[in-house]
């Protein structure tokens, strides 16, 4: 099995390289990005000549197409809004293909090259995170339960619980995305339809496990929205997605976002066309980091109403991940870098068989998923609540 990972040493590839190195049948880990000393430098880290480091820019298709040809799947860790490009290039290809989400639109525009995949005998799954990713697994094993779905509801939080520096700021993940998250209006299923609602409205408290205890959260543009309510069927009617950050870093993005510096129109300073979006991204991504890594406590929530036998029912599903210590990273560092791992290597031992692009939902039978999770020492566990609570892996 040989695995190219683009942006392959960024922060989620900080678990997707080391769980690569460390599965058995894994001949080669291409670690890929514009920057070959950072490459070299994150490559070096493992101390494992599978480990190749690569230089190589995502928006250039050509290249790009050159150096697919020499392995089986590519992980795309890259930005998102070049996912439909990336695809089209490892589809011409003839390589397997698997990337974290594409905020709603992008994914949409992704599925219309499903034909051009199956044509080609590839498979293409797209956004396999933790959410999107675990989460729409999840989902889909307590609709399977159900007769009926009524209404579902996907939640996501965390907490610090090690490292970090006090006034540092600092961000989970790519701050563009980010950005996208906290300013485009993000789509909810209400009355079985997709209709969209302003980011950062739908103010709602939840309480999870200790130490997050409760936290307030909000809409947000995601990509189970973009195949759930087609692949969990069964009547539903409702299904939104809120993210539920530290209350600070809500209050500071949102402050970018609401004085226009997340903006991505050109303006004109001084002579030269520029975009907030760009400017604003760069500089977050220049502030020093912390000596020590910040480390989070990551937890996905799905909770499902429905009926079986006539009765009403009502199942929740969580999958908690603490920092990894082997590998320095937090939970959401763990839980969203691992399952494109996990994905790759079933796609390479034929354990999902089915070419195109498909959704992870459709893609993974979710028990056996449930238990690679938290195999290999990997952590991620998930936990089904219902008359009684165990433990799915």
């Amino acid at each position: 099995m040989k695995v190219l990972i683009l942006g392959g040493y960024g922060a989620m590839a900080q678990s997707t390289v080391p769980d690569l190195l460390e599965s058995p049948g894994v001949q080669r880990v291409g670690i890929a990005g514009r920057n070959l000393d950072k490459a070299k430098a994150f490559a070096n880290v493992w101390k494992d000549d599978r480990a190749v480091p690569l230089k190589l820019d995502a928006r250039d298709n050509d290249a790009l197409k050159r150096e697919f040809e020499n392995w089986d799947c590519v992980i795309n860790s890259a930005w998102y809004d070049l996912n439909v490009p990336i695809m089209e290039t490892a589809i011409k290809a003839g390589i397997h293909y698997i990337d974290l989400g594409g905020l709603y639109h992008q994914t949409l525009r992704q599925y219309k090259l499903d034909k051009q995949a199956k044509d080609a005998g590839v498979t293409c799954i797209l956004g396999i995170g933790s959410t999107p990713g675990t989460m729409n697994v999840m989902g889909m094993y307590g609709a399977s339960k159900l007769e009926k779905v009524h209404k579902m509801i996907l939640r996501s939080s965390g907490i610090t619980v090690e490292g970090g520096e006090p006034g540092k700021f600092v961000v989970p993940y790519a701050v563009r995305t980010i950005f996208d998250e906290f300013s485009m209006d993000a789509p909810i299923l209400r009355d079985g339809k997709i209709k969209f609602v302003p980011a950062l409205t739908g103010l709602e408290v939840s309480e999870f496990q200790a130490p997050v205890g409760k936290v307030e959260g909000y809409y947000t543009i995601h990509s189970e929205l973009a195949t759930m309510p087609q692949t969990v069927g069964k009547g539903i009617k409702e299904l939104d997605f809120i993210v539920a950050f530290p209350h600070e870093f809500t209050s500071t993005i949102a402050t970018m976002v609401r004085l226009g510096l997340a903006k991505r129109e050109e303006h004109t300073v001084e002579g030269q066309k520029v975009r907030p979006y760009d400017v604003t991204s760069t500089i977050i991504d220049d502030l020093p980091k912390p000596k020590e890594p910040e480390k989070d406590l990551d937890i996905q929530r799905v909770v499902i109403w429905g009926e079986k036998d006539g009765e009403p029912v009502t199942l929740r599903y969580e999958a908690a991940t603490w920092p990894h210590k082997k590998w320095n990273v937090g939970g959401g560092t763990a839980d969203t870098g691992v399952p494109p791992s996990i994905a790759a290597q079933w796609i390479l031992r034929k354990k999902v068989k089915q070419a195109g692009a498909i959704p992870p939902e459709i893609a993974f039978d979710p028990l056996p998923y449930f238990k690679d999770l938290n195999s290999q020492g990997r952590g991620i566990v998930v936990t089904e609540f219902a008359e009684t609570t165990r433990k799915l892996n």
